[in-house]
């Protein structure tokens, strides 16, 4: 249509004659379909006002996005959807949206840790359909905390899928190996997928509908996004919170366990849950902290949050080995283990 406006001499000619046109074809009985390109020099505000609906396709970033601003006599799901042109022809991703209808996990269900001492510090471990953040700086251990709670599920025979966005997969699987975490041997079960998400090529939405479709087809009880840092930068998400917020509640209605590691930059110093604002998103926050003691660098494990029930406020030291994850007794010796530079309290009972 954009061309007939070329061909007119002015825009109120170029409107009769568009409305006449478009008048004789709907009265022969045809849909019509029109393409328009509108800019700033020159709008089409005027084709958009005589049409029954209205389809915007723009370019973003990351890809393409359609949008349906206008269609009489029906709703649409508003917002942007991503789109690709591909060899299959023209696909969409639909914005996720909550169905808030129950999930298919038991309601009040515990997904332990396996290891005492942490399912004591998380009251017996965390609730199914709840968003979990394991926060801390980089190397700490978050990703082999949450690999603890996927193994412990595939031993109740639940399915997993990990979604990486930073490490290789083969490097996850070997690094596992070594400390005690059959992630290789639960992929060949069939309990756990590891998923490599290549950077920069999918968009939030497109990304959205493969986790939809593992958790509607495949069955899956646990979702684990490594790292929220990963994910900002791989889609180069300026709305990050929008994006991760739908995914999330979308996870929750359907009942799906999610956990999302978090990384801080600080090592040590101030207390920091999160830096990326996503914290309000968490029904359970765990952050990794590393200390200083005695010229050692050590680790302790906290929860900060628990929306479901009670907690553990104490500190405890986390430590990695071979074996696989350690979790020591109550550090109630120390203070200012916020910090990363705690100090002795003396007692009766002298140092230990």
């Amino acid at each position: 249509m954009t061309q007939l406006r070329y061909l007119s001499t002015d825009a109120y000619q170029f409107r009769q004659q568009a409305v006449g046109f478009l008048r004789f074809l709907v009265a022969a009985g045809a849909t019509v379909l029109f393409t328009s390109e509108g800019s700033q020099e020159a709008p089409d505000e005027d084709l958009q006002f005589i049409s029954d609906g209205i389809m915007t396709l723009q370019i973003q970033d990351y890809g393409r996005v359609l949008e349906v601003t206008k269609l009489r006599g029906s709703s649409f799901r508003k917002g942007r959807h991503a789109m690709r042109i591909c060899d299959r022809g023209l696909v969409v991703f639909p914005q996720l949206v909550s169905s808030g209808s129950p999930g298919a996990a038991a309601p009040g269900r515990i997904c332990p840790a396996g290891i005492p001492e942490i399912d004591e510090l998380l009251n017996g471990g965390i609730e199914s359909g709840t968003v979990t953040i394991i926060s801390g700086p980089s190397g700490v251990g978050k990703t082999t905390l949450g690999l603890q709670f996927i193994k412990e599920a595939a031993g109740r025979g639940d399915r997993s899928v990990v979604y990486l966005f930073e490490e290789a997969v083969e490097t996850l699987l070997n690094r596992c190996e070594g400390i005690n975490i059959p992630v290789r041997a639960m992929v060949e079960r069939g309990t756990l997928a590891v998923i490599k998400v290549d950077p920069l090529l999918y968009s939030p939405d497109e990304f959205a509908n493969q986790v939809r479709l593992e958790v509607e087809q495949a069955n899956v009880q646990i979702i684990m996004i490594d790292s929220v840092l990963g994910y900002k930068l791989s889609f180069q998400a300026d709305d990050l919170i929008r994006n991760i917020h739908s995914l999330c509640q979308y996870l929750k209605g359907q009942g799906v366990t999610t956990l999302l590691t978090n990384e801080v930059e600080s090592i040590t110093g101030d207390f920091k849950a999160t830096e990326l604002g996503v914290s309000y998103l968490a029904d359970n926050i765990i952050f990794l902290r590393y200390l200083e003691i005695r010229g050692q660098m050590r680790r302790a494990i906290g929860v900060l949050k628990k929306r479901l029930s009670d907690f553990e406020k104490t500190l405890r030291e986390f430590e990695i080995s071979r074996y696989g994850i350690k979790v020591g007794r109550p550090l109630t010796q120390l203070r200012g283990i916020l910090s990363g530079v705690p100090e002795f309290i003396k007692s009766s009972d002298d140092e230990r």
